[in-house]
């Protein structure tokens, strides 16, 4: 993770003035099903296996202005955690039975690596209103174990998003900020959402306190997913 962030920054354009933030949230798991093969396989949550205790999670992301309202952001979401439970009843994954009453291990990852173009629609002394478009690399991985027997399912691929940040400025270096990457269509839809009170330590750094959403998954021929997890999270932006 560290290397990724040095080459990032060393990419950016010579000069270039933009910010650095940097989240931690904690996650609760509301839902977490799957099911593969979908035709034939069996839907399970995941939470049975991976517990109810909260997932601490962090992120980075990265942006910088490319004109007078144009600007580039990078996120860096890693998202991945383990755990041991058993299933009520037999579940079929991968074409293999897991028995019930059996301790079984999962482990389950979501990272999330974004690339955001967008434009500054809206510049008052009280709004900023930001739109674009995001091209998102997900990287998931529903992994089980129990005894000897053990299948994996990683799912690799392209996710576009439409990017939204709207921020309403309060007195005394308060403001209001709504942030959201997010699109729905008949395969399945992907949200990440956050709501946050900002405050402007000085200049060049603010801090927030809000919650963030996270919800999104897939149904087609070949796998059944859905996941939902909020939390509230904590941040810090450096500007550079």
């Amino acid at each position: 993770m560290r290397l990724l962030v040095m080459g990032l920054l060393a990419l950016l354009p010579l000069g270039a003035q933009g910010l650095v933030e940097v989240e931690a949230t904690r996650w609760q798991a509301r839902l977490n099903e799957v099911r593969k093969p979908a035709q034939g396989g069996t839907t399970f949550d995941l939470g049975n296996l991976l517990g109810s205790e909260p997932i601490w999670a962090g992120r980075m992301a990265i942006s910088w202005d490319v004109g007078q309202k144009q600007g580039i952001r990078i996120l860096l979401a890693p998202f991945e955690t383990t755990g041991t439970g058993t299933f009520a009843a037999p579940v079929t994954f991968q074409g293999s039975t897991f028995n019930a009453q059996v301790p079984t291990e999962a482990r389950y990852r979501f990272n999330s690596w974004r690339a955001t173009w967008r434009y500054t629609w809206v510049a008052t002394d009280q709004w900023t209103v930001k739109i674009g478009a995001t091209a998102k690399i997900r990287d998931a991985k529903v992994e089980l174990r129990q005894g000897g027997l053990s299948e994996t399912t990683r799912d690799i691929g392209f996710v576009p998003l439409v990017h939204l940040y709207v921020e309403r400025r309060l007195p005394r270096d308060y403001s209001v900020v709504f942030e959201t990457d997010a699109l729905a269509a008949p395969q399945g839809r992907a949200v990440d959402a956050a709501l946050m009170v900002r405050w402007q330590f000085n200049r060049k750094i603010h801090l927030d306190l809000g919650y963030r959403l996270l919800e999104g998954g897939a149904d087609n021929d070949k796998l059944y997913t859905w996941a939902r997890l909020d939390g509230w999270r904590a941040g810090m932006g450096i500007r550079f």
